[in-house]
């Protein structure tokens, strides 16, 4: 009884001693301080890399916004002009394209056949840009229209999603 005794005031001191608390304390708050320290670096490079990304997006849209401007000049000097423009702007590249038939463009109607007619069919050009900036790409297109005094007019703007 004496051996149970002495083997239970071991076991009670053990845990009731004051020794070394402190340092366990110090060893848990500084775990706790260096796990928010990651957070917020881990944070802080994320809205770094979020700040990088939509300024070059940014820079990237107004590429190709200044490349369709392009097209419209273009097409204000010679309204059936086929070829394809490559220029630079901005510190990215363009290239612009020109047709008489666009995909996503909503005609005026659609016959029986399927056939699909627009306003003055003759007198719609489409023209779609493409920009480059580093590894990133963007696309946008416009329907373009001529009116019988020769005026060129946008008609509608297709703004594609960055093909990345």
């Amino acid at each position: 009884m004496i051996k149970i005794r002495l083997e239970a005031k071991k076991a009670v001191t053990l845990f009731t001693r004051q020794e070394g608390v402190a340092l366990v304390l110090v060893i848990i708050f500084s775990g706790a301080l260096m796990a928010l320290g990651a957070s917020v670096i881990t944070y802080a490079v994320l809205e770094r890399k979020i700040a990088v990304y939509n300024n070059s997006d940014i820079r990237l849209y107004y590429i190709v916004e200044g490349g369709l401007e392009t097209g419209i000049a273009v097409l204000r000097e010679d309204f059936y002009f086929e070829s394809e423009l490559n220029g630079t702007i901005g510190g990215g590249a363009y290239t612009i394209y020109f047709s008489d038939q666009y995909q996503h463009y909503s005609p005026n109607r659609v016959d029986e056949e399927g056939e699909e007619y627009y306003e003055n069919q003759d007198q719609v050009r489409f023209v779609r840009c493409l920009g480059l900036l580093g590894n990133h790409s963007k696309t946008m297109s416009i329907a373009v229209s001529i009116n019988e005094q020769g005026q060129v007019r946008v008609i509608r703007w297709y703004r594609l999603f960055p093909s990345h």
